[in-house]
């Protein structure tokens, strides 16, 4: 299904002239199909129908296109804002849509912490969380410690779910868990305890 997906993608692409960013986007495709390691110039380009040269030109290396696509997962997390009528619900808000990021683009949020970002990847829903926070009362070091445990969850939650999937079934009779229950569960008890509190 992913490498219909990728043909198909590619199709469309060819039809544009290339740029940059049909290059990022066709790179982008690649890793989540296949993951970082299938990202070679001249795979590119043959995704591409181009030249690995033309490749070269609009990007650079591959060190400078991995740093591109890095640089997407940093602007996608960074996009976050906080939605909703209440605190716990602007909080929630920022912890679901993280966790969504986190699940959607995992090869890039891997590369992320391969090339030291990782801090720079979550500042963006730290300071929107901690921000929230504070129009609770919450200061200081109590809000730096409730925004990470509130990351904490979520990136404990993140790889839970991918361990699962990529693990056996749970064999002993019982029903596999249902990651995303369980994460509202907690991510309610958590935000609950910290705003209700005040």
């Amino acid at each position: 299904m992913a490498s219909r997906q990728t043909a198909v993608a590619t199709a469309a692409a060819r039809a544009e002239p290339l740029s940059r960013d049909v290059v990022v986007d066709a790179a982008l495709r690649l890793v989540e199909d296949h993951g970082v390691r299938a990202l070679t110039m001249r795979r590119l380009a043959a995704e591409l129908d181009v030249a690995v040269t033309a490749i070269y030109w609009h990007v650079g290396n591959r060190s400078a296109l991995l740093d591109e696509l890095v640089d997407r997962i940093v602007s996608e997390i960074g996009a976050i804002r906080p939605t909703g009528a209440t605190p716990e619900e602007r909080i929630a808000s920022v912890a679901r849509s993280l966790r969504r990021k986190l699940l959607a683009r995992p090869h890039l949020v891997g590369l992320a912490h391969e090339r030291g970002r990782t801090g720079e990847m979550f500042q963006p829903a730290l300071a929107a969380l901690a921000q929230e926070l504070a129009s609770q009362g919450l200061r200081g070091r109590e809000a730096e410690l409730a925004a990470q445990a509130i990351e904490f969850h979520v990136i404990g939650s993140v790889i839970l779910e991918r361990a699962a999937a990529r693990g056996p079934g749970p064999g002993d009779g019982h029903p596999p868990a249902d990651h995303n229950a369980v994460f509202e569960f907690g991510l309610r008890a958590l935000v609950d305890s910290l705003v209700r509190s005040r």
